[in-house]
């Protein structure tokens, strides 16, 4: 174990199981402007020119110019194992009907051989045993599952043994929404459709009893749980003074990936986090304080959601039981994005029935920052041997230029399933290519051709501008303000993440459960004059005093009014008799004079409030409010920058969007900028081959959101701190110049 996280540390670590008991039982830099030649011919180690238009490098491109990516002996032997795997499913590709025989013929209600393609009607009709469906990108894998359900209640099978999982509440509902409206009846709101956290939680609490855990269970959020890392790295003295000890959110981080990789503390901070590597111990030691703090607490973050429904399925024979004969079919979409946890819960739930599909794209794994683990899918064959294999090929999203662009970047990839997308679309636009001077140059191209497109007609909120990193798409934006073009910004800050917002869902949670010592601090620090000594003071109070809450012992403290003033709030709102939309108005009451005196913008916060007052309205119970909000908080309609409009009564927004956040989206036209290799691939990624495999898939779902038109662009440098990028993105390089056109601008 490494013992240099100990430096400065020794007096707190020689007696750390003491301290931990104890504690415990409290409860880009900014890229040269346009140079002369001779300068910039220092910097980039080439001729720029006072104005470079010299694009013949794009014509030019050859791998054999990019330094490899280094990969060891071991990472090479384990994928070559996963490609065997992905390539014996050749075999195991069906091409008719076989589970037709297992219902009576009937008439039905829809049309299924018709309404589908010769492919997603083996997928919806295959239902028995495990099935794999290859979906490439935009080939209809919602119609599937849609349709799919609608087949099997079509053949009496009860809504409530149906279990589709996904991983937004917006796609879960669309499903549901979708199924109703095709089979025009009711049965379909009976369908057990959900997020994998909203699913943990439905069968937490509803088995609370059976798998012996509280039922009223706190859910908190990643901002909720860096707090608490705050705290115990406050209690056990952690805040190193001489060194840049790790912020509570990138430990949080470390310790969320170390649970949804299933690797140690140690191996997540040697593969993701290497400047923390001399704080490992301490870290392993927060860790472990983290997780008694939320035992002894009744709290559970996201990852404890999955994690405990894996283990109680797997140690509680008889819950296993209930769960498996419970649900006798099985959907999940996405199951490229899964990780380990997800993946274990879907076998031990199948192996009943053993009746599972699973949907998903290899080529659009793109998510293993925050755990996905992109070998669930390719070894599905090997966990479901006699799985069968359906595949969808037929896009009917893109035009078939575009799609030849893409089928290469599939093609290129180390590993995978094997897949062509075709299409109908014979649109001939190829793909564009397009090199200019600098940012600045790139950015006025992008929004000119914008303007374009809509003097042609296109709406505006048909074009995209999709960037591997955020900071991609500052000088973007800054054209598209100086030019009055309206945009969006996909992200932001959340309205669940505003303060004044968690603010009063941390009163709600007290009344759901007192043990909630992050949400007491919370609260009890905005009362004048109280703060974390005394707000520790006051919470083990009400903890011994067995959750009542009577702070009769403090009348005589400068801040004893209001603290009475909480009491008899927080006393009113926790009777059962007054409804949730009364709660959050004596609570807003209470709360106006308090951020009155701190928030100069008091009065805007105050109409947030107002939202959450009139969300609650659509609340019974209190739980089911703070389940919803914390696993799917809703998205601010209030956005922060500017977005100018060039008529609000015509025009809708252009938008802007990392990768990550485009993903099951499309757009007429999309643009995908500073292809630069070093920016995309990011450099970081030039040293382990599979984290470049992620980049290139990350490249590949970017190109097939476009749904006619693909502008592929780059500056012809970028500088950033030691590093100087000049190098066209190796991805274009990859690609026969016959599926590209060189952009050419009229006068040179």
């Amino acid at each position: 174990m490494n013992n240099n996280g100990k430096n400065g540390n020794e007096e707190v670590n020689d007696d750390i199981d003491d301290m931990l008991s104890a504690f415990l039982k409290k409860f880009t830099k900014k890229a040269p402007e346009k140079d002369d030649e001779t300068t910039v011919g220092k910097m980039g180690g080439f001729n720029l020119g006072g104005n470079y238009y010299d694009r013949s490098d794009l014509e030019r491109l050859n791998l054999k110019d990019y330094a490899k990516v280094r990969v060891d002996a071991e990472t090479y032997n384990k994928l070559d194992r996963l490609q065997a795997i992905a390539n014996s499913i050749e075999t195991k590709v069906i091409s008719k009907p076989e589970q037709l025989s297992l219902f009576p013929k009937r008439q039905y209600i829809v049309d299924y051989q018709n309404a589908l393609n010769e492919a997603q009607y083996l997928a919806v009709t295959t239902v028995q045993g495990p099935v794999l469906v290859i979906a490439g990108a935009g080939s209809g894998k919602t119609r599937v599952i849609v349709y799919r359900a609608s087949y099997l209640l079509e053949n009496a099978t009860p809504p409530e043994s149906i279990l589709i999982l996904t991983f937004t509440r917006k796609a879960a509902q669309e499903l549901v929404v979708r199924t109703k409206q095709l089979l025009k009846n009711h049965n379909a709101e009976r369908l057990v459709s959900g997020t994998f956290h909203a699913f943990s939680t439905m069968l937490l609490r509803r088995y609370a009893a059976l798998i012996g855990i509280p039922s009223n269970f706190t859910i908190i959020d990643p901002s909720d749980s860096a707090d608490i890392v705050d705290l115990i790295r406050t209690e056990l003295k952690l805040n190193v003074k001489n060194k840049a000890f790790p912020r509570k959110a990138r430990i949080a981080e470390i310790i969320s990936k170390s649970r949804n990789c299933n690797q140690s503390i140690a191996e997540i901070i040697e593969q993701y986090f290497m400047g923390a590597y001399e704080f490992i111990d301490n870290i392993q030691l927060i860790a472990r304080a983290y997780r008694e703090y939320k035992k002894l607490n009744n709290i559970f973050d996201y990852d404890d959601l999955m994690e405990t429904l894996r283990d109680k399925l797997r140690d509680n024979e008889k819950f296993r039981r209930t769960i498996q004969q419970l649900y006798q079919y099985i959907m999940v979409d996405e199951f490229q994005d899964t990780n380990v946890v997800q993946k274990d819960l879907i076998d031990l739930i199948a192996a009943g029935s053993r009746n599972v599909m699973i949907v998903g794209d290899d080529s659009q794994s793109i998510y293993a920052f925050r755990g996905a683990n992109f070998e669930n899918i390719l070894r599905f064959p090997e966990t479901y041997p006699d799985c069968k294999v359906v595949k969808l090929e037929f896009n009917y999203r893109s035009n078939h230029r575009i799609l030849a662009f893409v089928n290469e970047i599939a093609r290129n990839a180390r590993l995978g399933y094997k897949k062509e997308l075709v299409s109908h679309n014979e649109n001939d636009v190829l793909p564009m290519i397009a090199k200019f001077y600098d940012q600045q140059e790139e950015a006025e191209f992008i929004v000119s051709r914008i303007l374009e497109l809509r003097e042609r007609n296109i709406p505006l909120n048909q074009i995209a501008v999709l960037y591997r990193s955020s900071y991609h798409g500052t000088f973007i934006q800054t054209e598209l303000l100086k030019r009055g073009i309206p945009y969006i910004v996909v992200g932001g800050i959340k309205f669940v993440e505003r303060s004044h917002i968690k603010d009063i869902i941390s009163y709600l949670r007290i009344v759901a459960n007192p043990l909630d010592a992050i949400a007491w601090n919370r609260i009890l620090k905005m009362v004048p004059g109280i703060g974390q000594v005394t707000a520790s003071k006051i919470i083990d109070m009400v903890h011994h005093n067995n959750n009542v809450i009577d702070f009769t012992g403090f009348e005589g403290k400068k801040f004893g009014k209001d603290l009475e003033r909480l009491g008899e709030v927080l006393t009113t709102i926790r009777r059962e008799s007054v409804s949730l939309p009364v709660k959050i108005e004596l609570l807003s009451d209470y709360y106006r004079p308090l951020i009155k005196n701190r928030e100069p913008d008091w009065e805007v916060r105050m109409q947030d409030i107002d939202v959450l007052y009139k969300m609650a309205h659509k609340y019974q119970d209190l739980e089911v409010f703070l389940t919803d909000f914390a696993l799917d908080p809703p998205s601010t309609k209030f956005q922060d920058s500017v977005k100018p409009l060039l008529d609000e009564t015509e025009d809708q927004p252009v938008t802007l969007s990392t990768i990550h956040s485009s993903k099951g989206l499309e757009w007429y036209c999309v643009f995908i900028p500073h292809l630069l290799d070093g920016l995309f691939p990011s450099a970081k990624c030039l040293h382990n081959l599979e984290a470049y495999e992620e980049e290139r898939r990350l490249f590949y779902v970017a190109c097939s959101r476009a749904e006619e038109e693909l502008y592929l662009t780059m500056p012809a440098y970028y500088s950033a701190w030691d590093n100087y990028f000049t190098k066209p993105s190796r991805f274009i390089a990859e690609v026969n110049k016959n599926k590209y056109q060189v952009y050419k601008p009229d006068k040179d």
